[in-house]
């Protein structure tokens, strides 16, 4: 997979993840595409800026 691809996919679950939050009903495969989500997100660059907004989120907490 080159890292477009992976791009795409994570742009693709995080959509899919905020429309499954927004419907307040979250089923087991709906849970499994959130943790995949996450697990792409972790292996892409993006990975850091997410740990770097939710420093700063705590931060200010």
């Amino acid at each position: 997979m080159t890292q477009g691809q992976i791009y795409g996919l994570v742009t693709f679950l995080a959509v899919v993840v905020v429309m499954l939050v927004r419907s307040s009903e979250v089923k087991a495969w709906q849970a499994i595409a959130i943790a995949l989500m996450g697990f792409y997100l972790a292996l892409t660059p993006m990975g850091y800026m997410v740990t770097w907004i939710v420093n700063l989120i705590a931060k200010a907490l």
